[in-house]
């Protein structure tokens, strides 16, 4: 299919059916300026049930602003339909699309259809965003994650200015673009909220922050208005914090507070009335980038995400809706 400079239009991109012959589309928006630019894939829903991609993208859908987009633009809102029908993160074969790229042609059903995206729309692009979610029962602190070691995906992820943006040497997922021998694409991952559950300040961050990319890559024009120009903090590390017990966890820390080494975190008690309790320290001085919203946890199950920061740490987090821009001009 040929799109001439300045159409917009809708690709419903087929994928392999079901065995009942339901036949299942990806819709595919692009954006194909008038004037040569980069090509920008932004995709969401990778796992099913990760709704704030979708919600994302809708508000990019809405603007007229993109009517002066120079290079080309894919959004895919959803780009794991089976996944998003059935409310999980999985496809047919009980497999992970994000664990199964680039895949292959003769692979499982998952592995066949990282395969054929990668034919059929990554091999186009330039850049990427990938927009994710955290796991059912798990909220995120809005946040990007890429290579530091790709200096142009680092200059990326800080424009976007979320809170907190992390150097990860992950391959999985669509970070795997990074790590291509022969066309390494800057590609960043932005995560924010909890499955199956919509985060309006986190959609607004996301929409912003990939504007804010688009302007960086000069597919559109300087804001009038300009930027804050927020300063995203940066984590050198991050780890789980995992309950020693079972029981009923009482979590202290709220999403975005620093906490010292050697702080309680958490108090895990008998949920059958005893006396017993356990109190969880935090290892080490970081930021709480995640946290279980589950009360009644199994030994084990993680509790709290901590990243540690580079640096001397942002108060803003304490309250990181102070990220959120005004954009009525947008």
């Amino acid at each position: 299919m040929t799109i001439q400079p300045g159409e917009q239009i809708t690709v419903a991109l087929p994928t392999p059916e079901l065995y009942t012959c339901t036949p299942i589309y990806i819709p595919v928006h692009v954006i194909h300026g008038k004037q040569a630019g980069p090509t920008l894939l932004v995709c969401g829903s990778m796992h099913g049930d990760e709704i704030n991609g979708m919600a994302i993208i809708q508000n990019l859908l809405k603007l007229r602003l993109l009517n002066q987009v120079k290079g080309t633009l894919f959004l895919i809102p959803t780009i794991n339909v089976y996944g998003m029908i059935t409310l999980s993160r999985n496809l047919p074969d009980r497999r992970d699309l994000e664990g199964s790229f680039p895949g292959s042609p003769s692979g499982s059903y998952a592995s066949r259809l990282a395969h054929y995206l990668h034919n059929n729309i990554f091999s186009h692009i330039t850049h990427c965003i990938d927009l994710h979610t955290g796991e059912p029962n798990i909220f995120k602190l809005p946040q990007v994650r890429t290579s530091f070691a790709n200096p142009e995906a680092r200059e990326l992820a800080n424009e976007f200015q979320a809170p907190v943006m992390i150097d990860t040497h992950s391959d999985e997922g669509l970070l795997w673009l990074l790590h291509e021998e022969v066309r390494p694409i800057p590609t960043i991952i932005y995560e924010v909220g909890e499955a199956l559950r919509l985060d309006k300040r986190g959609v607004k961050i996301g929409a912003q922050g990939i504007l804010r990319v688009m302007r960086k890559l000069q597919m559109l024009p300087k804001s009038v208005k300009g930027s804050k120009g927020l300063s995203p903090n940066q984590l050198t590390s991050d780890s789980w914090v995992r309950s020693p017990s079972s029981g009923m966890c009482q979590v202290y820390p709220d999403i975005g507070k620093i906490v010292t080494k050697g702080e309680c975190i958490a108090s895990i008690s008998d949920p059958f009335g005893t006396d017993q309790k356990e109190s969880v320290y935090a290892p080490f001085e970081g930021v709480v980038i995640g946290r279980h919203a589950l009360p009644i946890l199994n030994e084990g199950e993680p509790i709290i995400q901590i990243g540690a920061i580079k640096g001397e740490a942002d108060q803003r987090l304490e309250n990181w809706s102070d990220y959120v821009e005004e954009s009525s001009h947008e």
